[in-house]
This record gives C-alpha cells, sequence and structure tokens, in this order.
C-alpha cells in the first residue's frame, strides 16, 4: 500500500441484468409529469448528489443548459414564469440578479432564485439537490453556505425515493438573488458562428454554409492567403506545420468534462462566485449553449469555444510588447512574463477566449507570511493539485488556451530519445561488427 499508494480490494463477482433497451418507455417516463401540479428536483452534471461538493472545480463548472455556477436554483418555464409576473417572460439572461420564489412541498419550504429555461414542461420546477451544505467554517470553503438544501423535499414511498412532489407550490418573494452566470449573451455581435444543415443539403450545395463569406469581395478568391498580412511566412495556410484539433459538434452534448480536464491539465484558475458575477471566469475552454426554434420546445446547439490559434490572429498585430506572438509550427503564443497587462488582444479577439488575471489567484506572486498570500497556495499540500509541467500565472497577465503545447512538447522528447535510442543502437551493432572484422582479420 505505501508503494503504490492504494489498496487493491479482491475483485468481486458481477451479478449479470438484463436490459430491456425499451427507449420508447424511458422517454415516456421523461416527459410525462409524474407529480401533481408542479414537480421538483433533479441531479445537476458537476455536483451530482453533492458528495463531491467541496470541490470547488465542480461548483464553478457552469451547467450544460442553464450555464450558471456556484448555486441552485429553480428553473422554470417562460409560461410558468408569467404566472408570477407578466415582466419574467422577457427576463432571460440580462444580469446576475434573478428574481427569488418560495417553494413549499411535503410540508417543507425553501426560498431559490429563478432561472428561466426554454423547453422546461410549464408545470415543472427544477430544483438541483446536492447544495446547501451549511457552514463553512464547519463544512468547507467550497461547499459551504452555497445555495439550499433540496433533500428535504424528497419523501419516501415505502419502497424507494420519490424526487418528485404532487403538492408542490411556488410563489414569488419579490426579492433579489445573484447568481454567477457564465453565458450573458446569445450572439457573437452578428457573427454566424454556429451552422446547421443537413448532410443532404451540404451534399447538395457544399458551399452554401459559407456563403455569407461571398460579401468579403474586397478580400479577393483567395480568403486564406488575401485577408492576411503576412503572406510570405510561414503561418500561411499550408507553409509549415501547423497544429489543430477537431470537435465533433454532432457528437457534443456540452456535459462540460472537457473544460475541467483542461483546468486540472492547464492550472487554470478558481476565481469564485463573485467574480464570475463580475465575467472573470478564467476557464480557457468554454461551452457556449444556444436554443433554436420553438420556446416551448427548442432544439439546444452546444459550441464548444477555445482559442482558434488564427493563422491571422488579431491579437497578435496590437499587443505592444508581443507578449503574444505566433510560432514557427502555427500556435498563437503567450509570454507571460512579457505581458503588461494591455489586454489590446482580449478587445481584439473576436471569439472572446483570453482571459485576463484580475486577482492572484494561485499565489505565483506569493511568498510565506505575505499580505497576498490567497488560498492557501503556500501550503505545499495545497499546491500539490497544480500541474508541474506547466506554470502558474500571475496577477495582471493575460492567458488562453495553449493547445496543451506541454504535451506537444513532451511527445517531441518522447520521438527524440527514440532517435537518439535507435542511433545508438546502430553504433553499437557498427562497433560490434568492426570489431567483429577485425578479430577475422587478425585470426586470418
Amino acid at each position: 500500500m505505501l508503494q503504490d499508494g492504494i489498496i487493491e480490494p479482491a475483485a468481486t463477482a458481477l451479478g449479470g441484468a438484463t436490459f430491456a433497451a425499451d427507449a420508447a418507455a424511458a422517454a415516456g417516463k421523461i416527459s410525462t409529469k409524474q407529480g401533481g401540479k408542479l414537480e421538483l428536483l433533479y441531479q445537476k452534471v458537476a455536483i451530482g448528489s453533492g458528495k463531491e461538493a467541496n470541490n470547488p472545480w465542480l461548483q464553478e463548472m457552469p451547467d450544460p443548459i442553464t450555464r450558471a455556477t456556484w448555486d441552485n436554483y429553480a428553473c422554470i418555464s417562460n409560461t410558468l414564469a408569467k404566472t408570477f409576473h407578466e415582466e419574467l417572460g422577457d427576463d432571460y439572461e440580462i444580469n446576475a440578479d434573478r428574481k427569488v420564489l418560495t417553494i413549499k412541498a411535503n410540508g417543507k419550504e425553501v426560498k431559490l432564485p429563478l432561472l428561466i429555461v426554454p423547453g422546461i414542461h410549464p408545470e415543472t420546477i427544477a430544483i438541483a439537490v446536492g447544495y446547501g451544505r451549511g457552514d463553512a467554517k464547519l463544512i468547507g470553503k467550497a461547499a459551504g453556505n452555497i445555495g439550499k438544501n433540496a433533500y428535504p423535499f424528497v419523501s419516501f414511498n415505502g419502497q424507494t425515493f420519490d424526487y418528485f412532489a404532487a403538492d408542490a407550490t411556488a410563489t414569488a418573494t419579490g426579492d433579489k438573488y445573484p447568481v454567477g452566470l457564465t453565458q450573458t449573451h446569445n450572439s457573437y455581435e452578428g457573427r454566424p458562428i454556429v451552422k446547421e444543415t443537413t448532410l443532404a443539403e451540404f451534399v447538395a450545395n457544399p458551399k452554401e454554409v459559407n456563403a455569407d463569406r461571398a460579401k468579403l469581395h474586397h478580400y479577393g478568391e483567395d480568403f486564406a492567403h488575401d485577408a492576411t498580412m503576412y503572406k510570405d511566412v510561414h503561418m500561411v495556410p499550408g507553409n509549415g506545420v501547423k497544429w489543430g484539433m477537431s470537435i465533433d459538434l454532432n457528437t457534443c452534448f456540452g456535459c462540460g468534462a472537457c473544460t475541467i480536464a483542461c483546468q486540472a491539465e492547464n492550472n487554470v484558475s478558481v476565481v469564485g462566485k463573485e467574480q464570475v458575477i463580475k465575467a472573470h471566469e478564467m476557464h480557457w475552454l468554454r461551452i457556449d449553449r444556444y436554443f433554436a426554434g420553438d420556446v416551448d420546445n427548442p432544439e439546444v446547439v452546444f459550441q464548444p469555444m477555445l482559442c482558434q490559434h488564427c493563422d491571422n490572429a488579431p491579437c497578435e498585430n496590437v499587443c505592444p510588447v508581443a507578449a503574444t506572438n505566433h510560432s514557427s509550427e502555427g500556435i498563437n503564443q503567450m509570454a507571460y512574463n512579457r505581458c503588461i497587462g494591455t489586454r489590446y488582444c482580449a478587445n481584439n479577439c473576436p471569439y472572446k477566449v483570453r482571459r485576463f488575471n484580475w486577482r492572484d489567484w494561485n499565489g505565483a506572486d506569493s511568498f510565506e507570511h505575505n499580505l497576498y498570500d490567497v488560498a492557501d497556495m503556500n501550503d505545499s499540500l495545497t499546491r500539490m493539485v497544480l500541474n508541474p509541467d506547466v506554470v502558474v500565472r500571475a496577477r495582471g497577465t493575460m492567458e488562453k488556451c495553449s493547445f496543451c503545447v506541454q504535451r506537444l512538447q513532451d511527445a517531441k522528447l518522447t520521438a527524440k530519445k527514440q532517435v537518439v535510442r535507435l542511433k545508438m543502437v546502430k553504433r553499437k551493432q557498427l562497433v560490434n561488427r568492426l570489431v567483429l572484422l577485425t578479430l577475422s582479420s587478425s585470426v586470418t
């Protein structure tokens, strides 16, 4: 156990189970209301039942649908919202302050802010469990004093627990409560970032998807080359190495696992609810969510968004100290110790994927007993969460997706070691062959 760091239990026999695969029945249970006038309770993707609620990565992971962090809330439809107040029908993602509802069920009550989510059943109130642990001093910094406990709404029917209530009621309190939303927009200033089509339509006319570019006649016939300032260097498509990454948008359903994986890999900071409300969240990779169609039964489109490492990057041209530059392999780099925090690059980024360190989140500039020590990051155990292959960024610097360049470099070094090893093996074989030839000549 001391050597391996883990105790491996004996393998247990797993009992077999039948799987009916009755998709129609499962869909019917999802789409059919189980209770009376209003229903309650579900598990959020990140927090689940709440057993890992003290993990701040999970608390700050935006919910795939609501894009909210650090709280639970009452999700209701536009139709139900209008029964509380007519103006709520237009109150989608305007600001952090949300109107508060008092929800009562099974003899219990809780006050929660409401979020209007298109597509929810008009007689359903969805409340996430796993929150409301209690005092932060006793429970932990992440889970303590966050959200409200919805488990008292759960009832036992004699055999199983019911996560819905037939007699739930909701009333507006007139109060407001701030919720940390990471997506407060629904478009990119008119830019057609998300495009949808069918395979049949694409096969029939593959150029129709990018028909909007036909308006850019002043760029010439070859947009990729004519739109760049660097016509004769490596960053022009087709010249030299160009790292890239493909994301299958047909497969992505916005779970957010990649967001947290990126956070763990690249020492991306947790900033807390107050800073999320100020739009200071630090995730290098986000997943934007868009609704399309009928507000009562919409389609949902997920758009993973990270640094595109543009060949003609608008961020590079405006940096006064060349802190952001283009590598010989097509990567849009950041020299952190050169950055002076002008944020010109963030202003020039059309995808809004650059993140600015408003505070010293990771204690990168901290020393023992320093006034600026934050998040207990001078504690050796706490700092073990950081990836030693990736630098931590200091206050006042800009950061963003690096294409996990540390992994690219590691693969290069591994390849180089293999080449060196093969050369050494061949050299040894050659030396042995010369020795044999020499011995053979001596014998002769």
